[in-house]
Order: C-alpha cells, then sequence, then structure tokens
C-alpha cells in the first residue's frame, strides 16, 4: 500500500481535536466573563446598600475575571492570527 503510514493519524481526528480545544477555550472564557457580571452585579447591589468597601472589592473582582476572560480571547486571536501579507505593506 502505497501512501499508508504506520500509525495513520485521521486528518478529521485532528481537526475535530483542534475545534474541541478552541471550543473549550471559549467556554473558559465564557465562565471567567460571567464571574465578572455576578462580580458587577454584586457591586451595584452594594453600592445602593450604601457598602461602598464590600462594592469595590467586587468592583475589583470583576475587573480580574473580565481580564482573565479577554487574555483566553486573546491568546486564541494570538494563536490563529494570519502573518502579514505582502500587499499589506
Amino acid at each position: 500500500m502505497t501512501g499508508v503510514s504506520a500509525n495513520p493519524v485521521r486528518v478529521d481526528d485532528e481537526y475535530e481535536l483542534k475545534l474541541e480545544a478552541a471550543a473549550s477555550l471559549f467556554d473558559s472564557a465564557a465562565d471567567e466573563l460571567d464571574l465578572a457580571g455576578a462580580h458587577a452585579r454584586r457591586a451595584a447591589e452594594h453600592f445602593r446598600a450604601d457598602e461602598a468597601a464590600r462594592a469595590l472589592s467586587h468592583a475589583w473582582a470583576a475587573l480580574g475575571h473580565l481580564r482573565t476572560g479577554e487574555n483566553r480571547l486573546v491568546a486564541h486571536a494570538h494563536e490563529h492570527r494570519q502573518p502579514p501579507s505582502a500587499t499589506d505593506a
């Protein structure tokens, strides 16, 4: 048999693995963004209750989760960016 390797890896399997890795990354980013939203809502509740210290704690937590989610999305974008073409110059 010509063209058959001893340990064939189906292209479809590799593609499916890449798709699942991307999906997992986006799930992870969404989880972080959900947490950011929950902390932001809690911060709003505390501000309305005149509990500024608690509100600020949740505000900072929201920012941390927001940045973590953003960093995961940016990492994915960097991994899949296209090199500049000669026509971009």
